[in-house]
């Protein structure tokens, strides 16, 4: 007599075919992505220095220009960064209403511009009544 007995059952799952559907879902989420692209959301449209015009002339406009090498020209004359605040001062004094321009130029740096917005700060005139002529690089 044969008595046959039953084998216990072994709760168990078997993960194989679980991990092959996830690899074929994975590659699929990967060839499906679309990566992010930088977009640029306002086209905006700086004016060049050569574009600006109307300031050769005025009196009460003074021009203060940045080179790319760091030098700086004050009323069309080089000067030092040392000089700078007393040429202001005296500019002031001749001419109440004057106003300072700056025009830095293409290369400049900004450690530069930053520099010369300080000297004129440290003068006496108020940053927020200079106008600034950037050559975008």
């Amino acid at each position: 007599m044969n008595i046959y007995t039953r084998k216990p059952i072994i709760n168990s799952i078997n993960i194989v075919p679980m991990l092959d559907i996830l690899t074929i879902l994975l590659i699929f989420f990967i060839v499906q992505t679309e990566f992010k692209r930088q977009v640029s959301v306002l086209n905006v449209d700086i004016p060049r220095t050569d574009t600006l015009g109307g300031t050769s002339g005025d009196r009460n406009q003074v021009l203060l220009e940045i080179a790319a090498d760091g030098t700086m020209a004050f009323k069309g004359k080089i000067t030092t960064a040392s000089e700078l605040p007393a040429a202001i001062s005296e500019l002031m004094k001749e001419n109440p209403e004057a106003s300072v321009q700056v025009s830095a130029a293409e290369g400049a740096s900004m450690g530069n511009f930053i520099h010369a917005l300080d000297l004129l700060n440290a003068a006496g005139l108020h940053i927020d009544r200079v106008p600034v002529r950037i050559n975008p690089l």
